[in-house]
Protein backbone atom coordinates (compact mmCIF):
# COMPACT_ATOMS: atom_id res chain seq x y z
CA UNK A 1 0.00 0.00 0.00
CA UNK A 2 2.75 2.43 1.05
CA UNK A 3 4.71 1.43 -2.19
CA UNK A 4 1.72 2.47 -4.27
CA UNK A 5 0.84 5.70 -2.31
CA UNK A 6 5.09 6.57 -3.36
CA UNK A 7 4.89 5.92 -6.90
CA UNK A 8 1.37 8.10 -7.36
CA UNK A 9 3.66 10.38 -5.05
CA UNK A 10 6.21 10.17 -7.66
CA UNK A 11 4.04 10.50 -10.60
CA UNK A 12 1.89 13.50 -9.29
CA UNK A 13 5.40 15.41 -8.78
CA UNK A 14 6.19 14.69 -12.10
CA UNK A 15 3.08 15.37 -13.58
CA UNK A 16 3.66 18.97 -11.58
CA UNK A 17 6.97 20.12 -12.42
CA UNK A 18 8.29 17.92 -9.75
CA UNK A 19 8.27 20.92 -7.37
CA UNK A 20 9.57 20.59 -3.70
CA UNK A 21 6.13 22.61 -2.35
CA UNK A 22 4.34 19.81 -3.36
CA UNK A 23 6.23 16.67 -1.83
CA UNK A 24 6.36 19.07 1.41
CA UNK A 25 2.97 18.45 1.58
CA UNK A 26 1.95 15.82 0.64
CA UNK A 27 5.07 14.21 2.74
CA UNK A 28 5.81 15.64 6.33
CA UNK A 29 8.55 14.39 8.67
CA UNK A 30 8.09 12.97 12.17
CA UNK A 31 9.65 13.66 15.19
CA UNK A 32 9.29 10.49 17.41
CA UNK A 33 9.57 10.73 21.18
CA UNK A 34 9.34 7.67 23.02
CA UNK A 35 9.63 8.59 26.76
CA UNK A 36 10.52 12.33 26.46
CA UNK A 37 13.77 10.81 23.71
CA UNK A 38 13.90 11.81 20.53
CA UNK A 39 14.32 8.64 18.40
CA UNK A 40 17.35 8.80 15.93
CA UNK A 41 15.00 8.23 12.84
CA UNK A 42 12.21 10.71 12.01
CA UNK A 43 8.97 9.14 10.78
CA UNK A 44 6.89 9.96 7.45
CA UNK A 45 3.25 11.48 8.03
CA UNK A 46 1.50 10.41 4.86
CA UNK A 47 -2.45 10.97 4.40
CA UNK A 48 -2.74 11.23 8.17
CA UNK A 49 -1.23 8.13 8.99
CA UNK A 50 2.36 8.18 10.54
CA UNK A 51 4.93 5.43 9.42
CA UNK A 52 7.99 4.45 10.75
CA UNK A 53 11.21 2.13 10.86
CA UNK A 54 9.86 -0.01 13.28
CA UNK A 55 13.91 -1.41 14.18
CA UNK A 56 14.37 1.92 14.97
CA UNK A 57 12.53 1.35 17.79
CA UNK A 58 13.86 -1.74 19.01
CA UNK A 59 15.63 -0.14 21.65
CA UNK A 60 12.62 1.97 22.99
CA UNK A 61 10.53 -0.94 23.25
CA UNK A 62 13.07 -3.15 24.54
CA UNK A 63 11.94 -5.71 22.07
CA UNK A 64 13.16 -8.32 19.76
CA UNK A 65 11.58 -7.23 16.00
CA UNK A 66 11.77 -9.28 12.94
CA UNK A 67 10.09 -8.58 9.48
CA UNK A 68 9.43 -11.33 7.56
CA UNK A 69 8.93 -10.24 3.88
CA UNK A 70 8.00 -13.04 2.38
CA UNK A 71 4.93 -13.53 4.91
CA UNK A 72 4.48 -9.72 4.83
CA UNK A 73 4.53 -10.23 8.93
CA UNK A 74 6.21 -7.91 11.54
CA UNK A 75 6.75 -10.08 14.64
CA UNK A 76 7.50 -8.28 18.05
CA UNK A 77 8.46 -10.02 20.95
CA UNK A 78 8.68 -9.01 24.31
CA UNK A 79 10.19 -11.06 27.00
CA UNK A 80 9.56 -9.67 30.55
CA UNK A 81 12.80 -8.93 32.58
CA UNK A 82 12.62 -7.47 36.15
CA UNK A 83 16.19 -6.28 37.57
CA UNK A 84 17.27 -5.49 41.06
CA UNK A 85 19.97 -5.02 42.73
CA UNK A 86 21.43 -6.23 46.00
CA UNK A 87 24.35 -5.34 47.71
CA UNK A 88 26.62 -7.70 50.32
CA UNK A 89 24.09 -7.70 52.36
CA UNK A 90 21.33 -8.96 50.37
CA UNK A 91 19.68 -5.70 51.04
CA UNK A 92 17.82 -4.30 47.60
CA UNK A 93 19.38 -0.55 46.90
CA UNK A 94 18.64 1.60 43.77
CA UNK A 95 20.74 5.06 45.24
CA UNK A 96 24.35 5.29 46.06
CA UNK A 97 26.43 8.45 47.86
CA UNK A 98 29.08 9.63 45.14
CA UNK A 99 32.32 7.96 45.39
CA UNK A 100 30.73 4.93 46.73
CA UNK A 101 32.47 1.48 46.21
CA UNK A 102 29.60 -0.36 46.17
CA UNK A 103 29.78 -4.38 46.08
CA UNK A 104 26.83 -5.59 44.30
CA UNK A 105 25.01 -8.49 42.41
CA UNK A 106 22.02 -7.94 39.98
CA UNK A 107 18.97 -10.35 40.44
CA UNK A 108 17.10 -10.73 37.27
CA UNK A 109 13.59 -12.44 36.62
CA UNK A 110 12.72 -13.39 33.01
CA UNK A 111 9.62 -14.32 31.79
CA UNK A 112 7.75 -14.62 28.35
CA UNK A 113 10.65 -14.84 26.28
CA UNK A 114 9.41 -16.73 23.31
CA UNK A 115 12.29 -16.79 20.82
CA UNK A 116 15.89 -18.40 21.12
CA UNK A 117 18.55 -16.56 22.51
CA UNK A 118 22.16 -17.32 21.66
CA UNK A 119 23.81 -15.10 24.71
CA UNK A 120 22.38 -12.91 27.50
CA UNK A 121 24.42 -9.83 29.54
CA UNK A 122 23.82 -7.43 32.00
CA UNK A 123 25.96 -4.11 31.81
CA UNK A 124 26.17 -0.92 33.68
CA UNK A 125 26.59 2.33 31.67
CA UNK A 126 27.95 5.52 33.71
CA UNK A 127 27.10 9.39 33.19
CA UNK A 128 29.44 9.86 30.69
CA UNK A 129 28.20 6.77 28.75
CA UNK A 130 31.06 4.22 29.74
CA UNK A 131 29.73 0.63 29.37
CA UNK A 132 30.92 -2.05 31.90
CA UNK A 133 30.20 -5.65 31.68
CA UNK A 134 29.22 -7.34 34.83
CA UNK A 135 28.10 -10.87 34.28
CA UNK A 136 26.86 -12.84 31.64
CA UNK A 137 25.94 -15.94 29.59
CA UNK A 138 26.68 -17.69 26.34
CA UNK A 139 26.11 -21.02 24.16
CA UNK A 140 29.69 -21.76 25.31
CA UNK A 141 29.17 -22.06 29.17
CA UNK A 142 28.12 -24.94 30.46
CA UNK A 143 25.05 -23.60 32.52
CA UNK A 144 23.67 -22.13 29.62
CA UNK A 145 20.84 -24.67 28.82
CA UNK A 146 19.39 -24.84 32.23
CA UNK A 147 18.64 -20.31 31.65
CA UNK A 148 17.89 -20.42 27.90
CA UNK A 149 15.71 -23.82 27.31
CA UNK A 150 12.46 -22.65 28.88
CA UNK A 151 10.37 -18.77 28.75
CA UNK A 152 10.98 -18.10 32.33
CA UNK A 153 14.04 -18.32 34.42
CA UNK A 154 15.93 -16.47 36.99
CA UNK A 155 19.29 -15.31 36.98
CA UNK A 156 21.93 -13.70 39.44
CA UNK A 157 25.37 -12.51 38.58
CA UNK A 158 28.32 -12.96 40.40
CA UNK A 159 29.37 -10.27 43.28
CA UNK A 160 31.19 -7.11 41.57
CA UNK A 161 32.39 -4.21 42.93
CA UNK A 162 31.83 -1.01 40.68
CA UNK A 163 32.93 2.58 41.89
CA UNK A 164 29.86 4.94 41.52
CA UNK A 165 32.77 7.83 40.83
CA UNK A 166 30.64 10.92 39.23
CA UNK A 167 27.07 11.66 40.56
CA UNK A 168 24.32 11.22 37.79
CA UNK A 169 22.09 8.52 36.75
CA UNK A 170 23.70 4.80 35.74
CA UNK A 171 22.12 3.24 34.09
CA UNK A 172 21.77 -0.77 34.34
CA UNK A 173 21.10 -2.85 31.07
CA UNK A 174 20.20 -6.47 30.43
CA UNK A 175 20.77 -7.31 26.73
CA UNK A 176 20.05 -10.66 24.95
CA UNK A 177 20.99 -11.75 21.56
CA UNK A 178 18.68 -13.55 19.27
CA UNK A 179 20.47 -16.79 17.36
CA UNK A 180 21.74 -15.12 13.86
CA UNK A 181 21.23 -11.48 15.04
CA UNK A 182 22.78 -8.50 17.58
CA UNK A 183 22.82 -8.03 21.01
CA UNK A 184 19.19 -6.00 21.73
CA UNK A 185 18.19 -4.11 24.91
CA UNK A 186 15.07 -5.98 26.57
CA UNK A 187 15.75 -4.57 30.20
CA UNK A 188 17.13 -0.98 31.99
CA UNK A 189 17.02 0.43 35.57
CA UNK A 190 18.53 3.26 36.23
CA UNK A 191 20.21 3.33 40.00
CA UNK A 192 21.43 7.40 41.13
CA UNK A 193 24.63 8.79 42.45
CA UNK A 194 24.36 11.98 44.71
Amino acid sequence: MMRKKLILLSMVLLLSGGTLVAADKMLQKVTLLFNNKQSIEDGLLVDDKVYINIRSLSDSLQAFTQWKGSEKKLVIQKPNVHMFLMNEKRTMFGQVDKGTVQKFLVQAQIDNLNVAISEFKVTIVDPNDKETTIDGRSQSDDDFKEFVEKDTFWFSSKLVSYDFKLSGKYKLRFWMEQKNEGAQLISEKIITAK
